[in-house]
């Protein structure tokens, strides 16, 4: 008789520059259909812990440690409870890619993600892919976006662009065999600070409350000076640079706060369709989806893009990233590079990710 060979999936756990939580995935072995999805949401606490940390860069060391235990422990709480949703078994998972919290990130510098792969892999029971971007960073290269050669796995032969809206934004263009892409700037990360700052909210829900402003050419002009925005890629930043205190440097105290909400709507809708195709399939994924404004902005400035979601390809644009980093720990076993010179700038593609094996 036959033995039965259990099929192999793949983990991947995710979380953003938004701060809110763990976006997990369970894919098949080849990283073309999801499996199994869940969330699981930092708590109020982690969530301000994590804001004053990425944003102030200030912290004790021992709290630093804390912090990195805990997020740690969500991912790992994320992962079993993706098993006992889709009654995969541990010993049915090749390994976990976690891409961890970015707490800071300068590309072409240094880039570190928290929630460290050795607690994963001891509370999982399954190895454990992780710290995927500072061998790209070490070769040079900016360390990020790492999407764009999932973003060329999942159109699967098309050509098209894939654009993430996160708390950063980055757009893939994928020709063929030939892929490009960067950080383009700013989605959520300032839509949220600036709402949570008036409002105690977390999000803008819809963009209702952008939608009540008007947009403050001035700022909306000046805000479009910065230098980020000139800088030819490969380029990628963070909430490190685009964050409150950048933007109060462009402030005169006398604008109105709805007015800077949709006038930072169009900033986002702006800075990306600059690099949009002019015509062709453009497929969005991100937590900025659910801003139905700032999408709708999207789709009035590229009037000759098809624009659609990820979910069209299979995969829902809330765990794109996630499953990306499934397709890493792959590849990572695989001993196959994760990284694309053209995209980061590193000298040499490079293997990524730590590995700590069970």
């Amino acid at each position: 008789m036959a033995s039965t060979i259990p099929a192999q999936y793949y983990i991947g756990l995710m979380s953003g520059t938004s701060l809110d939580g763990v976006d997990g995935v369970i894919v098949d072995h080849q990283c073309q259909q999801i499996v199994a999805q869940a969330y699981q949401p930092y708590s109020d606490q982690l969530k301000q812990d994590l804001q004053q940390l990425t944003q102030s860069g200030k912290v004790l060391l021992a709290t630093l440690a804390d912090i990195d235990i805990n997020v740690a422990r969500i991912f790992s709480d994320t992962a079993l409870a993706l098993l006992d949703q889709s009654g995969v078994s541990s010993a049915q998972i090749s390994a976990i890619g976690s891409h961890g919290q970015t707490i800071y990130h300068q590309g072409g510098h240094y880039s570190m993600q928290i929630a460290h792969g050795a607690l994963i892999a001891e509370q999982t029971g399954i190895t454990t892919v992780a710290d995927f971007r500072m061998q790209d960073v070490a070769a040079g290269g900016q360390g990020a976006p790492l999407t764009p050669m999932y973003h060329h796995h999942l159109l699967n032969g098309q050509s098209g662009a894939i654009i993430n809206l996160g708390g950063i934004a980055n757009i893939s263009q994928i020709y063929n065999e030939s892929v490009f892409g960067f950080d383009t700037g700013p989605a959520n990360t300032l839509l949220d600070n600036w709402i949570k700052h008036h409002k105690f909210s977390d999000y803008d829900r819809d963009g209702l409350w952008s939608r009540s402003g008007l947009i403050d050419q001035g700022l909306l002009e000046k805000l479009l000076t910065d230098a980020y925005f000139k800088q030819k890629p490969p380029k990628s930043t963070g909430p490190e640079y685009f964050n409150l205190e950048w933007l109060l440097g462009f402030l005169t105290g006398k604008e109105s706060p709805e007015d800077v909400q949709r006038t930072l709507v169009e900033l986002t809708a702006l800075s990306i369709s600059s690099h949009v195709p002019d015509e062709g399939d453009v497929y969005l994924c991100g937590g900025g989806t659910h801003n139905t404004f700032l999408v709708e902005r999207l789709m009035y400035l590229n009037p000759n893009s098809d624009i659609m979601m990820t979910n069209e390809l299979g995969v829902h644009v809330d765990y794109v990233e996630a499953a990306a980093f499934a397709y890493f720990a792959k590849r990572t076993l695989d001993k196959q590079p994760s990284n694309i010179i053209q995209v980061t700038g590193a000298k040499q593609s490079r293997v990524l990710g730590a590995i700590y094996a069970i």
